[in-house]
């Protein structure tokens, strides 16, 4: 490997061991926790889990009603929750700096292990939690799926799952419970990293799971949007470590004629910028370094490659930008670049993507800036603190100050309130 690739690698060996050490279920005793550069979160704790063999109601929760999400921009953070008893004050929290910001959106990890941890043994209470706090305030929620259960997954390692119908079954038991609360379903996240897989990274097993996902989903409610799972930038091409985001997304519209291409309806995009400015790009406009220049996958305006290969394709759904940040000085190895980023320019360069996407981008109809508040449930040292927009103690930071700013835009004018909060 060149020293750009080993880079690279030892981000995502990074995102790997952080991931492993984080996560847990919404059914154990300590805060779920998902990280990446441009990870997802999902925070979540114990509650008391469901009676072996009694699985819980399927209904909608009490108060439910849909909530329309055509027509609009999604302006999101990815945030941190709890499941256990800390869940209510914690989550309630977070969703008023979420209301406070107007922001409308936001982004949560759930894992499908955690859910249902025996076949048939359903477990909502920790997601009942988190949903409860957002639903009364009018934030929708984009819910991303992660984490196979042990006795769903294929023991010969050939494929994801031994049955995708399981899949299918609990995703339209989710959809059903959940609708009018999470408006939509994201399938899986950054499934080009082989830890996605527990091996090698292979696209077959993915297109059925996101099949089977969708067909779940829209058995339940065809209203509920199905996101293509964000794929994380890296310019690494071995199946055991990662697949490029841009190679990745080329080989899946090829795949078994482009039918795989068929199950979603908005593409996820994870744009992790490193320290780089959100107008740069290698190789004509590189950022100004030190390292993290020499391959485009190192920019936000990697989102511009991704777009490409759906036009390829005449593909015209939306993208959604499900991740996207800049953290500031960081004292996780491979998180240096952070160094380089002051709280200043952190609140600049988020201010700034959102433009871009607004002004040039109109493909683009939805970003979830990650993180809102990781910094109040994991210690400083750890690599997703330093993204987040708030402090421990929840207070702002320039960059929730500066994103607050946009969601004072105008209803007739919303650019023109994005480039005042550019100059300020």
């Amino acid at each position: 490997m060149n020293r750009r690739v080993l880079l690279v690698w030892f981000g995502c060996l990074i995102l790997f061991l952080s991931a492993a050490a984080c996560r847990s279920s919404p059914a154990t005793p300590s805060p779920q926790l998902q990280s990446s550069p441009t990870a997802s979160p999902a925070a979540s704790a114990p509650s008391p889990t469901a009676t072996a063999g009694t699985p819980a109601p399927e209904n909608t929760p009490e108060g439910a009603s849909p909530v329309p999400v055509q027509g609009e921009f999604a302006y999101g953070f990815n945030v941190a929750w709890r499941g256990d008893d800390q869940g209510d004050p914690y989550n309630r929290q977070a969703a008023e700096l979420v209301q406070q910001a107007g922001f409308g959106w936001v982004r949560i990890q759930v894992e499908w292990k955690a859910l249902e941890p025996q076949p048939g043994q359903w477990d909502y209470r920790p997601l009942d939690r988190v949903v409860s706090a957002y639903a009364p305030l009018d934030i929708k929620i984009l819910a991303t799926i992660v984490e196979p259960p042990e006795w769903a997954r294929d023991p010969s390692g050939q494929e994801l799952l031994s049955d995708y119908g399981t899949f299918e079954e609990a995703m339209r038991r989710l959809a059903r419970r959940y609708r009018g609360q999470i408006q939509a379903w994201e399938i899986w996240n950054e499934q080009n990293l082989s830890y996605a897989y527990g091996g090698q990274v292979k696209l077959e097993p993915y297109c059925r799971l996101l099949q089977a996902g969708y067909e779940g989903v829209n058995k339940a409610d065809p209203d509920i949007l199905v996101v293509f799972g964000g794929l994380t930038p890296t310019g690494v091409n071995d199946p055991a470590i990662a697949i490029d985001d841009v190679k990745y997304l080329e080989d899946f519209y090829a795949l078994e004629g482009g039918n795989c291409a068929e199950y979603f309806d908005v593409l996820g995009v994870h744009a992790n910028a490193t320290h780089n400015p959100p107008d740069t790009m290698w190789p004509d406009n590189p950022g100004p370094g030190p390292g993290w220049q020499d391959h485009p996958s190192f920019y936000f305006r990697r989102a511009e490659q991704l777009r490409a290969v759906m036009e390829a394709h005449g593909d015209t759904r939306p993208v959604w930008i499900t991740e996207f940040g800049w953290t500031t000085a960081n004292q996780a190895p491979g998180y240096e670049y952070g160094a380089n980023v002051s709280e200043e320019e952190q609140a600049q360069y988020l201010v700034r993507a959102f433009e871009i996407a607004r002004t040039q981008w109109p493909w683009v109809t939805g970003m979830f800036v990650w993180n809102l508040n990781f910094s109040t449930i994991v210690g400083p040292e750890d690599e997703k603190a330093p993204w987040s927009v708030v402090n421990a103690d929840w207070s702002p930071r320039p960059a929730y100050e500066a994103l607050e700013q946009i969601s004072q835009r105008t209803a007739n004018d919303p650019v023109l309130t994005l480039k005042k909060a550019v100059e300020n």
